[in-house]
């Protein structure tokens, strides 16, 4: 048996005010996003690495080069600054002061590879996603990054933090460095501090179809 002309009409209008509403949350939720990484941008140096292309090959090296610019910059930081860590503003006088060097550096190291690639280093502005590092959540935004781009780079890029330090030599942080916390604490203001350490949303949103959509 059909269910009811108007019933049909009234199930279509109540779906189209969820997606109407579900619409103006996630609107809401950008502006949120935004609102917030402009406010926490100005205390974070974000890394990011663009490969020449999507290539097997040249993804790979991103890699390689991501790991060898890491543990390069740690290092000369290190023992250039007698172990002290250097604070956002002093990183990116650091960073500016030996782009060209460290450009040069990276195209030595892909020379190991049998690789003849152009690489430009800079520091600038640059428009992220959300994402997680550990027990972190740096929301979508823009943030100042010190950028490596690698030949053509046409590629997928790979990004994390290099103030407070959440840079390591590893793909991925499974767990946030306790130092790196205290630091950002000290940082933002307490409701920002809270915003960025929440814990990560597990939410299931499950849409189904109405019965009244189906025959019987």
């Amino acid at each position: 048996m059909k269910k009811p002309l108007h019933t049909k009409r009234q199930i279509l209008a109540a779906l189209a005010c969820l997606l109407a509403a579900a619409f103006l949350w996630n609107m809401q939720v950008r502006k949120e996003q935004q609102e917030l990484a402009a406010r926490i941008s100005p205390s974070i140096l974000r890394f990011h690495v663009i490969a020449n292309s999507n290539g097997k090959e040249d993804q790979e090296l991103k890699l390689k080069v991501k790991s060898f610019l890491l543990k390069e910059i740690y290092r000369q930081i290190s023992q250039e600054s007698g172990n002290q860590e250097l604070g956002k503003k002093q990183l990116c006088t650091w960073l500016s002061l030996r782009k060209e060097q460290l450009a040069q550096e990276t195209e030595n190291f892909l020379h190991e590879f049998g690789k003849e690639m152009k690489v430009s280093a800079e520091l600038k502005t640059v428009e992220f996603p959300e994402k997680f590092y550990g027990s972190l959540r740096l929301p979508a935004g823009s943030y100042d990054a010190f950028q490596v781009t690698l030949g053509q780079g046409r590629g997928r890029n790979w990004w994390c933090v290099l103030y407070p330090k959440l840079c390591l030599t590893k793909d991925a942080v499974q767990e946030t460095p306790e130092s790196s916390l205290e630091t950002l604490k000290v940082l933002l203001s307490p409701e920002d501090y809270q915003a960025v350490t929440r814990p990560r949303p597990n939410l299931h949103i499950r849409f189904a179809f109405l019965k009244a959509f189906h025959p019987n």
